[in-house]
């Protein structure tokens, strides 16, 4: 295989749209809470520029450090060309760089994920295999770090109904970090890694990943209780369903199953993801149609904004 190939597969292109997807998640969530049209379009396209290299440079440096031989989440195993750190250092710079041309909360925002990323895998400090740094990463840098960008892209506002949603976003991350690494036992004990997986097996991974989801759901039904969100997202919940059962049925797989399981995971959760948006957005139409207030602006109970991130 050439060095191009292997770079290319190493950087696990089809987890791409997920990195995205968190950063739009961010953006759209900006002008939902505001009510507003589309803005801030250049400094979501310095965003995605930069993620985008963040996570191309943070799976070279993961490939480099662990050297994979078995299954591999959204991606192959192959063997790690020579430079491969080099050449991540080289896309977390572009990070870097992209970061700081998006303003102040951007940068700081790129790099901490920068700093996130060389910490989780840098083989002086190997955060991955260890049982709360690696939790902490994901869920620092994918759930709070990377929308949060997407956020001050869009100018958002910073409410307690903002913070109950990145909690959510931040456990929903949390579950599916759990679950990638169902599969991936024999191989985390094999390198020493202190993971969940490798200190309790899958079974103790696939229910903490419910416990995680199911806990981010119950704070969704809380805030639509409240008023904070819209009720006609509760068509969802048969969805949420679906995740739930799929992840019963991985656990009872033997030996953690495979990084198939894993795809039908995130499968599931991207429908579910998109079931929410329809419904949030066929009310925001009906509300302008009757002459209401838009998006977030017209929810039973709308929260101030404590301040505006620039």
């Amino acid at each position: 295989m050439s060095r191009t190939r292997a770079l290319t597969t190493l950087a696990r292109p089809r987890m791409l749209p997920l990195v995205w997807m968190a950063v739009f998640f961010g953006f759209m969530l900006g002008h939902w809470e505001a009510g507003v049209h589309f803005r801030g379009g250049l400094h979501l396209a310095l965003v995605m520029l930069g993620w985008t290299a963040l996570h191309v440079g943070t799976m070279w440096l993961n490939s480099a450090r662990d050297r994979d031989t078995g299954p591999v989440a959204f991606g192959e195993s192959v063997a790690v060309p020579p430079h491969t750190a080099r050449f991540a250092y080289l896309a977390l710079l572009i990070t870097l760089l992209a970061s700081v041309l998006g303003g102040p909360i951007i940068a700081a925002c790129g790099l901490l994920t920068v700093v996130l990323s060389v910490l989780y895998s840098h083989p002086t400090s190997a955060w991955k295999g260890h049982p709360i740094g690696g939790p902490f990463v994901n869920i620092v840098g994918y759930g709070i770090l990377t929308p949060l960008a997407g956020l001050t892209a869009a100018l958002g506002g910073v409410s307690p109904r903002t913070i109950a949603v990145f909690t959510m976003m931040a456990l929903a991350m949390a579950g599916l970090y759990f679950a990638a690494q169902a599969f991936q036992a024999d191989e985390d004990r094999a390198r020493g890694d202190r993971t969940l997986v490798a200190t309790h097996g899958p079974a103790v991974v696939l229910r903490t990943t419910r416990i995680l989801f199911g806990t981010a759901v119950a704070l969704a039904l809380a805030g639509m209780a409240i008023g904070w969100f819209p009720l006609p997202c509760l068509i969802a919940l048969p969805f949420v369903w679906r995740v739930d059962r799929h992840l019963v049925a991985w656990s009872r797989t033997p030996g953690g199953g495979s990084p198939h399981h894993a795809k039908v995971l995130v499968q599931r959760l991207v429908v579910l993801l998109a079931v929410l948006v329809t419904a949030a957005v066929t009310e925001h139409i009906y509300d302008l149609l009757q002459g209401e207030l838009p998006a977030g602006l017209n929810t039973r109970r709308v929260p101030e904004p404590w301040f505006t991130l620039r």
